[in-house]
């Protein structure tokens, strides 16, 4: 083969490596994107205390973990149950999304790791007992979205309370 048919050759190679690797990453921003609308989604329904939305965001399976354990299990129960949680003890209480990480695990299945930042609340009803009010925290969600017909969807939920002390605690031995 001549040096020119080589050289040829090789930007071929090199542009079509190139063109697949930025289609690439451009596939992995537009599913970013359309994770961090998913996301944004659920934050708003949080704010507007209705869960009318969900059902485009979430798998018919979802699963979800609340802050206190309780697992809800398919989509009829974690609507009901967060609907309830919602017009009962976060009634009026502000949610503030601070930070989003995305990380695929397969082209069609990622991890969300969401903060945000959660209002003070009268639990268990939502009712003033002048001593039974929370302080505002941060929240930590991991959220695993798959991908569905070209749709991300949320398939599993669990969320944990950022205790601020603990975050003062030595990272290393």
């Amino acid at each position: 083969m001549s040096t020119h048919k080589l050289t040829l050759c090789l930007f071929l190679v090199f542009v079509s490596f190139s063109s697949f690797a930025q289609g690439g990453s451009q596939a992995i921003e537009r599913d970013k994107t359309a994770i961090d609308s998913q996301v944004n989604r659920m934050v708003s329904d949080w704010n507007t205390h209705e869960f009318k939305n969900m059902d485009a965001y979430v798998t018919e399976d979802v699963d979800w973990v609340n802050i206190v354990g309780m697992w809800w299990k398919g989509k009829a129960e974690v609507k009901s149950s967060h609907q309830t949680g919602f017009d009962y003890f976060f009634k009026g209480v502000p949610f503030t999304r601070k930070s989003l990480d995305i990380r695929f695990l397969t082209s069609d299945v990622a991890i969300a790791h969401l903060v945000c930042h959660v209002g003070s609340l009268f639990p268990p009803d939502g009712i003033d007992r002048v001593t039974n009010r929370t302080p505002e925290t941060d929240n930590l969600l991991t959220l695993v979205y798959v991908k569905k017909n070209g749709t991300w969807l949320l398939s599993s939920g669990q969320n944990t309370l950022i205790d601020p002390r603990a975050t003062k605690l030595p990272t290393t031995h």
